[in-house]
């Protein structure tokens, strides 16, 4: 009996370490197969290359798109410059007519005197240096041109200053300054600034001119001086004010309006009419001169055709 025990111990020993070994090879082998299949990910040479082409590839396209937006830029900037050139260029062409006159405080005079359809009417003329004529005086002054902007949308000090520093005139040594400027459209426009080194306040108004042209013909005429008073009008339906009647109608006008350097022709100009109620498609032709206790003079002239 005790030794069928035994066998039967003996046996089922067996069996078990027959089932634990049968077991663990398994084990081993899915853990192997797990370590190599990491191994073979990690150490792909395929799937390195793959992830770098990758990347290099939206590197380049990162480049390409940023070189393509500077070059977007810089012919965006280019066709811009072109533009400005062009139209300055244009703006230059389209006078017809120049004429420039500064005085300095030393006494000399520049002069610049253009036609485009008439070089014999061309010339610049600077005292202490040569006179040039024809198309001499011609190329200079169209470099001048291309310069500038005149237009009645820019305050008159800056044009004014413009003007100058494309002539190669000092700021500061010049006296009085008359420029006028004819377009092919007929648009003309004039600004004369007198006594531009006196320093200080304005002043009250000391003499005063104002001559409007309509396009129907008729024309309205103020003239107003301190010294006396004195004062006349010469109204659109041909009647006239003398004295003191019209001093008082001319203050009262100096009192609503602005005449400075630091101002447009546009602004200025709509306000004189708006004081006296015209419309300024009405005029033809507008032409202020003011005078100033301080001894500054400034005017400006706007005709249209």
């Amino acid at each position: 009996m005790k030794k069928v025990m035994t066998g039967l111990a003996a046996v089922t020993l067996l069996t078990a370490c027959g089932g634990l070994n049968s077991v663990e090879p398994e084990q081993n082998t899915s853990t192997a197969g797990q370590e190599n299949e990491v191994e073979t990910e990690i150490n792909d040479p395929a799937a390195d290359s793959s992830d770098e082409n990758e990347a290099v590839n939206e590197e380049n396209e990162e480049n390409q798109a940023e070189t393509n937006t500077e070059t977007n830029e810089d012919n965006t900037a280019d066709q811009e410059n072109n533009e400005t050139a062009g139209e300055e260029e244009s703006a230059a062409a389209d006078v017809i007519e120049f004429d420039l006159h500064i005085e300095f405080l030393d006494d000399t005079e520049w002069e610049y005197e253009f036609e485009r359809n008439d070089l014999d009417d061309t010339e610049v003329e600077r005292d202490g240096e040569e006179t040039l004529t024809g198309e001499a005086a011609a190329a200079e002054i169209e470099t001048l041109l291309a310069e500038l902007d005149m237009t009645t949308d820019r305050p008159l000090e800056e044009m004014i200053q413009e003007v100058l520093e494309a002539a190669g005139a000092p700021l500061d040594e010049v006296d009085d300054v008359d420029v006028e400027v004819k377009y092919a459209d007929g648009e003309e426009i004039v600004i004369d600034h007198e006594g531009r080194q006196q320093s200080g306040d304005l002043g009250s108004v000391r003499e005063f001119d104002l001559d409007i042209d309509f396009f129907n013909g008729e024309d309205l005429e103020y003239e107003y001086e301190t010294d006396g008073p004195e004062g006349e009008i010469e109204r659109r339906d041909g009647s006239e004010t003398e004295g003191p009647e019209a001093v008082e109608e001319i203050e009262e006008l100096l009192g609503s309006i602005s005449i400075t350097m630091d101002r447009t022709i546009a602004e200025m100009k709509q306000e004189v009419l708006a004081e006296l109620d015209i419309e300024e498609d009405e005029v033809e032709d507008f032409d202020i001169d003011v005078e100033y206790e301080n001894g500054q003079t400034i005017k400006f002239k706007h005709d249209v055709e």
